[in-house]
């Protein structure tokens, strides 16, 4: 998902790579829409009725014009649409519009029509501003109630999924550009905030208020009196000490004292420094097992260690990264049905939940009708008939100058809405991510740490993050020494429909507390995990 920050990125800084995939997921968007108009209007009454139950708003929309042309609407089909319409569901307005509006029909209802025509406009219908013009001459007191309306439940819909603890937010007025009806009365209302860390979110556009009536000046500070009331009553709701509202670029209300706002990142893009090409080879010798030694088959010590031969096992030969391909895929596969089958605590059976076949397990040989290898590492192999991702790669500098590091080519700041989504509170400051979301770097430099107490602080963390994720399996950690002190490890946590590989790494910056974490989809980490620590190896601190 792509923000104004991400899109003025890719435009000013000729990211041709990530406008590729920007352009491939617009196509997806309306490929997606298009099949579930197609989908609406040849469903059933009764299938549109589910949905409609079930909250589908747009559903509802295809469900009473069905009713409607039947001509069998009844009160339960109007309280359907009220709801649709009231969520300001576009498709459900268009109908409103009609059957409130309407002059001969039973439902005629001038709010209703008027609420419906309301949310047309905010999707930029010429004709719904035009009826609500025609109607403010008799009715101004009615459209000016439905438009306080329409703004606070708008703002409410903005500000609902922040979940994050704020310090302020500033909701600006402005006029509206001319790809908007009738712009020159129109002024566009963006609202973003502060948050405790400083880190300011992207604008985001959430009302366009269209200065009725003759007297705009007055309609204009109506506006700007109703986005100051109605931001303060949230402001208190979700407890934001500080606030703004901005109207042509001058401060026309403030909410709160912020004298001590805190310091906002200067710059939290990524900038390209150089491409790189990383050195990796695909070892055919068979499994990697991250507790055995390379040379004998001994079992290594908490140090990578190998008391029998004394090798020290290593991650990477002069700066190459090797990938071990495994004979069999990491999926246990039942015999029985082909589905995946999960290994018991115990290690000693497995068990179908596709077609309830129970199998015994004998060590890492799994037997009896269970195909697959049970590794006991957290490095998993490259799995039979993959090929290395064709992915590029570039040096660029993040965290406002802070570092230099190895990273995809189409790393993009991740956008606010995606934020609200995968780090619904206590978010990093900073967090980079693919387009497609699956792979994300994320960092925060905060408090006090000094060099000399890094590998206590990450060893201290490694107790907290084995209590606070109890399932998760924990690779040993790994204690690099140059170019500085970085505690570095990697584990795999449990998602709702599958795992994620994480690789956190703890380190000093100037004498602050730096803590970083790369992760993917566990069952991509037989590429990104040894990717993910030469990344963290080979990191340049500002």
């Amino acid at each position: 998902m792509f923000g104004n920050k991400q899109i003025k990125d890719m435009i000013e800084n000729g990211r041709e790579d990530v406008a590729e995939e920007f352009v491939q997921q617009l196509r997806d968007e309306v490929q997606a829409a298009d099949a579930r108009l197609d989908f609406y209007m040849n469903a059933s009454a009764e299938q549109l009725l589910t949905l409609t139950e079930n909250g589908d708003d747009a559903a509802c929309a295809h469900y009473i014009s069905k009713r409607l042309n039947d001509n069998v609407l009844d009160a339960n089909d109007i309280k359907y649409l009220e709801r649709a319409v009231y969520n300001h569901c576009y498709e459900a307005a268009i109908v409103g519009a009609f059957l409130f509006g309407y002059k001969k029909s039973i439902y005629k209802d001038e709010e209703k029509e008027y609420f419906s025509y309301a949310v047309m406009e905010q999707k930029n219908s010429k004709s719904a501003h035009n009826s609500l013009n025609k109607a403010y001459k008799r009715n101004s007191e009615l459209i000016d109630d439905i438009d306080r309306k329409v703004l606070s439940d708008l703002l409410d819909l903005a500000v609902a999924p922040v979940k994050e603890r704020l310090f302020s937010f500033t909701a600006e007025l402005k006029p509206a550009g001319k790809g908007f009806c009738d712009y020159k009365s129109a002024y566009e209302v963006l609202l973003h905030y502060t948050e405790l860390n400083g880190r300011e979110t992207d604008p985001e556009s959430v009302y366009i208020a269209y200065l009725r009536g003759k007297n705009a000046a007055a309609a204009l500070k109506a506006v700007e009196n109703n986005v100051a009331e109605l931001m303060t009553e949230i402001a208190q709701k979700q407890g934001i000490q500080n606030g703004e509202v901005i109207s042509n670029g001058s401060r026309v209300y403030r909410y709160g004292n912020a004298q001590n706002k805190p310091v906002a990142p200067k710059d939290d893009r990524v900038k390209i420094i150089s491409d790189v090409s990383l050195d990796i080879d695909v070892d055919e010798s068979g499994r990697l097992k991250g507790n055995v030694c390379d040379l004998c088959g001994g079992a290594l010590n908490a140090d990578g260690i190998c008391p029998s031969c004394g090798n020290a096992q290593t991650h990477e030969s002069n700066g190459k990264i090797i990938i071990r391909r495994g004979r069999d895929t990491e999926a246990l596969i039942c015999t029985q049905c082909g589905s995946p089958v999960k290994l018991d605590a115990d290690g000693k059976t497995a068990y179908c939940t596709a077609c309830g076949t129970t199998f015994a397990v004998n060590g890492n040989a799994l037997s009896d009708g269970v195909y697959g290898l049970n590794y006991e590492s957290i490095r998993a192999d490259m799995p039979e008939g993959e090929t290395l991702p064709d992915v590029k790669f570039v040096r660029a500098s993040i965290a406002d100058g802070a570092i230099t590091a190895v990273m995809p080519k189409n790393f993009i700041v991740m956008s606010d809405e995606v934020r609200r989504i995968k780090y619904p509170t206590n978010a990093p400051k900073f967090i980079y991510t693919t387009p497609d979301s699956k792979v994300n770097l994320t960092l925060n430099i905060i408090g006090r740490l000094e060099e000399k107490d890094v590998f206590a602080f990450g060893q201290q963390m490694l107790g907290i993050l084995k209590n606070s994720f109890v399932g998760a399996r924990f690779d040993e950690a790994i204690k690099i020494t140059d170019p500085q002190n970085i505690f570095f490890i990697n584990f795999i946590t449990a998602a709702i429909d599958q795992g994620i590989y994480n690789a956190m790494f703890f380190f000093s910056h100037n004498g602050q507390q730096g803590i970083g974490s790369w992760n993917c989809l566990s069952k991509d980490r037989w590429f990104w995990a040894p990717v993910f620590e030469h990344a963290v190896r080979t990191m340049q601190f500002n």
